[in-house]
């Protein structure tokens, strides 16, 4: 793996063949979703990059230690929590918290040997979004609705289940979806 780089949405499919590689064909599948910026890096966004991979932990299956090693094989740093490396990618896993994504059935993405990719629907990835709208969050947001056409109302509705002070943020920035979906 190149060093200092972020990622693409092909520089990140080549890694996860690699991990999946590291990972061998014997095993009890290894699951993650994939939250954050991983709808928009795999589904083509121009230009998008990103240092990490967000995975929601309550909808993932995996043994800790075998894809700790495997992520370390590839060159990954794995659910760093004090300090990051500058330019070097890693995996974090994310649990509800700071982070709320709403309730849902995993969306399947993409099987590499045992390693199997899900998302959440666009929806809960776009109201997540809108907790923090930073600038970088807003581009995603605008990318989603252009490709998958989401259901604003959908939206609406996950946020107004989000626990304060998400649901709060979330709310204030609904405002952006009237723009974003011209």
């Amino acid at each position: 793996m190149k060093a200092g780089a972020q990622l693409d949405g092909e520089g990140w499919t080549s890694v996860l063949a690699e991990l999946s590689e590291f990972l061998g064909k014997e095993g009890a599948p290894v699951k993650l979703c994939l939250i954050g910026s991983a709808a928009c890096l795999f589904g083509g966004m121009d230009g998008r990059t990103s240092g990490d991979l967000d995975v929601w932990k309550p909808c993932s299956d995996f043994d800790r230690k075998e894809l700790q090693a495997a992520a370390e094989k590839v060159g990954l740093r794995f659910d760093p929590k004090q300090t990051l490396e500058p330019g070097r990618p890693y995996l974090q896993l994310v649990e509800p918290g700071m982070v709320q994504v709403g309730d849902f059935q995993p969306v399947f993405v993409e099987r590499m040997g045992r390693l199997q990719l899900f998302r959440p629907p666009i929806e809960n990835l776009v109201a997540a979004k809108l907790v923090r709208a930073s600038p970088k969050d807003l581009g995603d947001i605008q990318f989603l609705i252009s490709r998958y056409r989401p259901s604003l109302d959908r939206i609406r509705e996950i946020i107004l289940r989000f626990p304060e002070p998400a649901k709060g943020r979330a709310v204030e920035n609904l405002v952006y979806l009237d723009v974003l979906k011209g």
